[in-house]
C-alpha cells in the first residue's frame, strides 16, 4: 500500500478510537426516537441548540427540520465530522463543530443533547454545572446524568429512556 495512503488511514482510524475513547464509540440515536426527543427539547424561534458528540450529525439534521432555532453539533472523529459536514450542507441553520466537548464553552445555548457513554455524563456534570446557564434544557439519550433529577423521564416500551433536565 501506498506509505501516503497508508498514513491517512491511520490517521482516520486513530481519530475514531480517539474521539471513542474521550466519550463514546459511534452509535447513533434511532430515528424512531427523534420526534421524542425532538418534543422534550421544544425548541423556539431564535433559541440556540448544540448535541455534544453529533457523529454524523443525523440528530441536528433532524432537529433542524422546520425549525428557526439555531443547530450545533461538535463532534471530535474527523471521519464522523467530516461526514457531518457533507450531510448537512445547504442547512442554513445547521453547524458541524470539530472539537471535544469539554473545551467547548456552553454557556450561550438554550438546549444540550448527548448520547455518549455513562462514564463521560458524570466527566460532564461539573462543566454542565458551571457553564449552563439558568433554564437550559439537557436532554440525554439511554442513561441518566448522575445526581441530578430529571423533571421528566420519556419512556415508551422497548425504547430507551429520554431524560430532560432543566438547569
Amino acid at each position: 500500500m501506498n506509505p501516503i495512503v497508508s498514513l491517512v488511514v491511520i490517521i482516520l482510524l486513530g481519530s475514531v478510537a480517539y474521539a471513542g475513547s474521550k466519550g463514546a464509540p459511534w452509535v447513533p440515536t434511532w430515528m424512531r426516537d427523534m420526534d421524542r426527543l425532538k418534543k422534550l427539547l421544544a425548541l423556539q424561534p431564535g433559541q440556540k441548540f448544540i448535541e455534544l458528540g453529533c457523529g454524523n450529525g443525523r440528530v441536528c439534521r433532524y432537529v433542524a427540520k422546520d425549525s428557526k432555532a439555531h443547530i450545533e453539533g461538535i463532534e471530535l472523529s474527523i471521519v464522523q465530522w467530516g461526514i457531518a459536514v457533507l450531510q448537512s450542507l445547504g442547512r442554513k441553520n445547521v453547524k458541524i463543530l470539530f472539537g471535544n466537548v469539554f473545551r467547548k464553552n456552553l454557556s450561550e445555548y438554550d438546549a444540550v443533547y448527548l448520547f455518549l457513554m455513562p462514564e463521560t455524563y458524570a466527566k460532564l456534570q461539573p462543566k454542565f454545572e458551571k457553564e449552563l446557564k439558568p433554564g437550559t434544557r439537557v436532554v440525554s439519550y439511554v442513561w441518566p446524568i448522575p445526581n441530578w433529577t430529571p423533571i421528566k423521564v420519556d419512556k415508551e416500551k422497548g425504547r430507551p429512556d429520554l431524560y430532560l433536565y432543566i438547569r
